[in-house]
């Protein structure tokens, strides 16, 4: 099978020096954690997988294809396939938060009726606690509501690939229990998701089936979670435990 993403042979720059010979592999389905300290490259490789960011040598293929081999019209198509939430939740900010979700939705698929929509919004702000707050524009909004408006707007189409900076950023307590509980009922239907954290350790690390250790922009091991579990290893353990 075909890897969802797969960096072979990336050159990039990482401050003011380069990091050369960046490679692995996400396998579809599988869920993948990013972790280290600040500063450490995760958003950067995060934004590479997206094609946000173009490495200086080397390929970034989702599904096979390179992004920087692919035409406009072929990008625009493949990015509908997938989901990204950077550390700027970029909601509109004329646009109630309902509006925002549905975006997507009445762009790519204008033949749905507003019922349709209406169903395929709700099915995410619903379980994130949302949907007392779908009428709200985002001033209205706390950090946190905010953030989880932006992963549900990533996931509205029903994206084959996530990819999540650092999700839990300004939400409490029971917005990450009910953002994890979505992401588990998420992972049932196969998708592929990376995430990436500095927390120590994080609460969405259960749905985790293998951790990168990133260390100035290079990966130091990449394993499944419950080897380093088995392993540990005092620099792993507190992000994984």
């Amino acid at each position: 099978m075909i890897p969802a993403i797969e960096l072979r042979g990336v050159d990039l720059e990482f401050g003011d020096r380069v990091v050369a010979g960046l490679e692995f592999a996400v396998e579809q389905g599988e869920c993948l954690a990013l972790v280290g300290a600040s500063r450490s490259g995760k958003s950067l490789i995060l934004e590479l997988c997206a094609g946000l960011h173009r490495p200086l040598k080397g390929h970034v293929l989702v599904w096979g294809d390179d992004w920087a081999a692919l035409s406009d019209d072929e990008t625009a198509v493949l990015r509908r396939r997938v989901g990204t939430v950077l550390q700027q939740a970029g909601l509109l900010s004329n646009a109630t938060l309902f509006n925002n979700v549905a975006l997507p939705v009445r762009y790519h698929r204008p033949g749905l009726t507003d019922r349709e929509v209406e169903r395929a919004v709700m099915a995410h702000l619903e379980p994130l606690g949302l949907a007392q707050f779908r009428g709200y524009f985002p001033a209205q909004l706390n950090p946190g509501e905010m953030r989880c408006a932006a992963i549900a707007r990533a996931m509205v189409l029903g994206q084959e690939l996530l990819l999540l900076d650092d999700p839990i950023t300004g939400l409490d307590a029971g917005m990450v229990l009910r953002l994890r509980e979505h992401l588990v009922s998420w992972r049932r239907a196969a998708p592929t998701t990376i995430l990436t954290t500095h927390r120590a350790p994080s609460p969405l690390m259960e749905i985790v089936d293998r951790v990168a250790l990133l260390e100035e922009g290079s990966i130091r091991l990449i394993e499944p979670r419950a080897a380093l579990l088995q392993r540990g290893s005092p620099e792993i353990s507190a992000y994984v435990s």
